[in-house]
This record gives C-alpha cells, structure tokens and sequence, in this order.
C-alpha cells in the first residue's frame, strides 16, 4: 500500500483529498504575529482581507515535525509513502520532508519535488494517485512523476511585485520588471523558478499573452486567481475557445501564494499528454 503526502498548496478541498486519499501537511502564515494555518482550499476562511488589511505578513514552510508526524502515522499502518511537494526553489518544504524522510524510514518513504505549484502539483497528485490505482511500485511512481513534470507549465500576472519581490521567490528575474502604467509583468514557472516571460499593457492583452503562453497540445487547463474572479473567468471563456477539448476549471490560490504573489494575481496552468513531445 501506498499513502500520498502533499503540502497545502496543492489547493486540494477537503474533498478531493478524502476522495484521492491524500494527506495533507499545512504551511502556516502569520499575520501581525497571529499565526494560521492553510489547509484544504475551502477551509481558508476571508485571507484576502487579511492580506488586504497589510500589516506584517509572513509564511512558513511545511516544518520537519509536521512531516515526520504524519509518515511516522502512516508507515505503522504499513504504508510506503509518496510525498510530492512545492517546488524546493520556491519553499523549503521539500528540504523539511527529505529530512523527516531520513529520519523515519527512507527505504519506505520516497519524495518528488513537483518543480510547481498549485494546479502544477495538483495534477501531479492526481496522476500518482492513477498510478497506485493501477497497481505501480513506489519507485516506478517516482520515476514517472519525475518525467511528467516536465510536461505542466505555469504563466501568471501580478497586479504588484512588490509581495514577490520581497518574497526572494524572484530567481532570475530582473529587478527592473515591474508594474507601471498598467503594464503587466508576464511570469513563468521554469524548471521549479520564477522568470520573467514578457509584458502586457492592459486588461486584454494581459489576458491574450497569457493564453498564447499556453501549448496548443495542452489536455488539462486551470485558471488561478487571488481575488480577481470576474477577469479570471474572461481567461477561462479565452481558454475555451482555444482549447475546445481540454478539461478546464477555474480555482483560486490559497493565503501562501497570496501573500508571495498578491491580491489580483492571475495564472493560468496546463498539463501535456505523454505523446505531446
């Protein structure tokens, strides 16, 4: 038997992780020193207005004790464990559950960093989940969630880099990019790293640019926002018409990635089949 292991910001609701059979391991954030917990995707309570308000916001990652806790639970019930985590260049977590997993039984347990996020790491997730339905081997899981996630992709927008700029999650990314005269940024998720794609001046070019962004092979689809709904739903009708056959949902971020990225942040993710090169 094998027990996945993944961290908040997968965005998965209480839900779809019962359904999956997934666990999930919370990040915490503090703002103005009272600490909170993310957890599943519907039980984050009003953060917009948290982060909204200011104040002093921070984030921690997934820590050590709350990995081992749960691997140590899971490996007495006879469980291997699959833990998929954020990418490590975005967030420590990957660094805090390679240590619990050498600390509990690391021939049972096996970690893969997504190099993603949010949709990024939920559709990977879920594709492990199918592999252990079908009856794979912990290791040929690892392997093969290693290859496919070279085959999801991230663009988004922010509305101010000032979040990501102080974040440090800003990798290669030119400190002259930034938001002005309603010009947007244009941001990717490349090899587990923040870069910059490109600009877009106004409502409708943002949208446009970023659905280009997108490879035409792309199966799966979702659309990310930060309480932006209203603009994050005109992506999804861009999406639609581009992507006829493609399984497209619509799905905000949770308090982590709104205190990294900001109110008003916009992202579009995609999956590629195997046989899309």
């Amino acid at each position: 038997m094998i027990a996945i292991v993944t961290d908040s910001t997968a965005y998965l609701t209480r839900h779809e992780a019962r359904q999956l059979g997934v666990f999930i391991a919370p990040m915490s954030y503090t703002v103005d020193g009272r600490q909170y917990h993310e957890v599943y995707a519907d039980c984050n309570g009003a953060y917009e207005e948290l982060i909204r308000n200011g104040g002093d916001l921070k984030t921690s990652q997934t820590t050590m004790t709350v990995f081992m806790s749960t691997f140590e639970e899971l490996l007495a019930k006879g469980y291997d464990v699959l833990c998929i985590t954020i990418s490590s260049r975005l967030s420590g977590t990957y660094s805090s559950a390679s240590m619990a997993a050498r600390n509990t039984d690391p021939d049972r347990v096996r970690l893969v960093d997504s190099l993603s996020t949010a949709g990024g790491l939920r559709y990977l997730v879920q594709a492990a989940t199918r592999m252990i339905d079908k009856g794979m081997e912990l290791d040929a899981v690892v392997e093969r969630l290693q290859r496919l996630r070279s085959r999801v992709g991230i663009v988004f927008s922010v509305s101010d880099m000032g979040p990501l700029r102080r974040s440090g999650r800003l990798g290669v990314v030119r400190q002259s990019v930034g938001t002005i005269l309603n010009v947007r940024p244009l941001l990717g998720c490349v090899d587990g790293s923040v870069v910059a794609v490109g600009t877009a001046r106004g409502r409708y070019e943002q949208i446009r640019k970023m659905a280009q962004a997108v490879p035409q092979q792309a199966a799966r689809l979702t659309v990310h926002h930060i309480n932006e709904e209203k603009t994050a739903q005109l992506i999804h009708q861009e999406l639609k018409k581009g992507w006829p056959a493609a399984e497209i949902s619509l799905r905000p971020l949770g308090p982590i990635l709104g205190i990294h990225l900001g109110l008003g942040t916009l992202g579009i993710v995609w999956e590629c089949p195997p046989d899309a090169g």
